[in-house]
Parts: C-alpha cells; structure tokens; sequence
C-alpha cells in the first residue's frame, strides 16, 4: 500500500516551516491543502498562492466550507461569504467557549477533500502545531491516530521554539508572512475571535466594518460578554473605540490612533505578477 503524505498549510509561520520542512524531507512528494475560511487578511490569501513559488514546492489545494444546505433547511441563502453563512446557521459568532469556527470551517472542508483525494493509500497528515503555542498542545504527543481524519497525524514541529521557526525560513529564503512584521501575532483569521487588544487596535478599517455588517446580519455582537470594561456585550463599534485607548480604557493611545501599515500584498517579495 502506497503512503500519501498530507501538509496542512494556514499562512502562518509554523505552518510555512512546516511546508519547508516537508520540501526537504520529502522532496516535494507529498500534497498540500490550505482551507480558506472565509475570515483571512488578503494579505495571508496572496501569501499562500504565491508560496509554492516561493518555497519551489507543490502547488497546494485550496478548500473551502460551504453551508448552502445548513441554511437552506431554515429558508435562508448563502451570503457569499462562508464565514457569515456559517454563523448565521449557528446563531451567533463564536467565542472561547463555542469556538466552533475551527471545526467546521477549517477542520471539515479538509476531511472532505481528503476523502477525494485518498484512494487506498495510507495516510500521514503533517501538521505544525508546537508545544509553546499553548498549555493544551503543550501535552499533544508528537504522534498519533486520529479517528476524526482516519488517519496518522505527526507533529515534527512540536518541540521547535518560535526562533527555530523563523530561522529556519531564512534558512529556506522563504520570508514570513508580512503581517508580522506590522505587528499581528497570528495570522489566522482576521480578526481572530482570540484577537488580543494591541492586534484589534491594529485592524485596518474595512477589518471593522466587516464586523460591524456581520453583527447587522447576525443581530448580535462579534464580540463575548466582558470584552471590555463597563460592556457586557459590547458593539463591534465599542470595542473599536476600546481597543485604540490605554490602560483602564478611557484615554486613547496616540500609538494606536495610528497603527502600522499593513502590507496590501506580495510584490514586497518579488513574487506577484
């Protein structure tokens, strides 16, 4: 039986290391997927089409989720943007508590394709997950089954530290994301319902009025109960206004009124036509 090797790609660091990682490992045999949430910077899109050029590596497959039969049950039609469909079937926007988003717009649309994509080989997915991101992947072990995939998963990444990452893509030549370099510490979604208040005081502001339309059609806030001081549930528009301000949330922060510029796409690097 042959063995299909599967690269899961986001547009973030580790990932990117990790995509490197499986080149030179592997020599280019092994596939590589890339699930489009619906929620991404443009920036991180640009970055992931343009980063098989970049790396010299394959060409990686994009997914996407797709709630048209969710909604439709309720008589309700897609928005044209899987992130809004999805919340709009669940009822709200997801949190800490109910962080839903990761299953069924990133996890799903991946089993799906890889379902397609299987055959009868056996399959390995590399994903590159590291123990310091957090206490719960902390304890992840480097191996092991998952039943939600049918598959192996390996984390060769696990014990790297966040220097090892970003050394060894200027190792590769492969530049990070830019927007790390404008400040953001994670590149998923945008903003990320973990965002913290220097990365949403950051958000350019076609970020906010996307929030501020996704709370109009959802009737509720993006934002969880206790996002700021003195809001139980706060509005997209108060927690704007929070985000840019100093300790204690009344003065605002001359820093932040201004925030960094974040690229607009890859040319920085060469690598767009």
């Amino acid at each position: 039986m042959s063995t299909l090797r599967i690269v899961s790609v986001s547009g973030g660091k580790d990932s990117t290391a990790l995509y490197c990682w499986a080149i030179e490992r592997f020599e280019n045999d092994f596939l590589a997927v890339f699930a489009d949430t619906g929620n991404e910077h443009p920036v991180t899109l640009n970055y992931v089409r343009n980063l098989s050029q970049m790396a010299r590596g394959p060409e990686i497959a994009w997914v996407a989720a797709d709630f048209t039969d969710r909604l439709g049950i309720s008589g309700k039609a897609p928005t044209g943007n899987r992130f809004l469909d999805m919340m709009i079937w669940k009822h709200r926007a997801p949190s800490a508590r109910a962080q839903y988003c990761t299953e069924f717009v990133k996890l799903r649309p991946i089993r799906d394709w890889l379902a397609s994509v299987r055959g009868d080989s056996e399959v390995i997915m590399h994903v590159g997950i590291r123990a310091g991101e957090s206490a719960r992947r902390s304890k992840m072990p480097e191996s092991e089954w998952s039943d939600f995939y049918d598959c192996q998963i390996e984390r060769p990444l696990l014990r790297w530290d966040e220097y090892q990452v970003f050394d060894y893509l200027k190792e590769k030549g492969v530049p990070p994301n830019p927007l790390y370099g404008a400040g953001f510490g994670r590149v998923g979604c945008y903003p990320c319902i973990h965002a913290t208040k220097l990365e949403l005081a950051r958000l350019e502001p076609w970020a906010w009025e996307k929030l501020a339309e996704w709370e109009t059609r959802l009737g509720c806030s993006w934002f969880a109960p206790g996002k700021i001081p003195g809001a139980h549930v706060p509005t997209v528009q108060q927690v704007r206004e929070w985000s840019t301000t100093l300790w204690g949330g009344k003065i605002q922060d001359p820093e932040m009124t201004h925030p960094a510029d974040v690229p607009s796409c890859m040319a920085t690097w060469g690598v767009c036509e």
